[in-house]
């Protein structure tokens, strides 16, 4: 469904996360450039992305400004921060403060799930 169609908020959202999958590997997008994502929600300063990556394309890096964590519903990623090379797999959540990744590529076909919540002000310990 088209994102100008389906709602991104609400009370309470549902997703098929393997029809939601089926339909972003057919899109145009990720058969020109391997790769392609769709906000399912957003409230606020909360987004979920749902993101398909094909085996061997490079992301590049991203920066984040706010935490936020990625489910590898699907295949893995390699990344790096500073000299350290990290892997995240299938079935495995990173969480990610504020700061970037770099070189980040899909070593094989990989569905993430995104969820990136806005700056917060944390409660200082009294």
């Amino acid at each position: 469904m088209p994102s100008l169609t389906r709602p991104l908020t609400g009370p309470n959202l549902t997703f098929d996360l393997k029809k939601q999958l089926r339909e972003l590997r057919d899109d145009d997008a990720y058969r020109r450039s391997g790769r392609t994502g769709r906000t399912l929600a957003k409230h606020g300063s909360l987004r979920l992305t749902l993101t398909v990556i094909r085996k061997g394309v490079e992301v590049g890096t991203h920066h984040a400004d706010s935490p936020m964590t990625l489910q590898t519903l699907e295949g893995s990623l390699r990344y790096r921060v500073g000299n350290d090379e990290f892997e995240i797999r299938e079935g495995e959540i990173l969480y990610f403060g504020p700061g970037h990744a770099q070189d980040i590529k899909a070593l094989e076909d990989t569905a993430l799930l995104l969820t990136i919540s806005g700056p917060g002000k944390e409660k200082e310990s009294e």
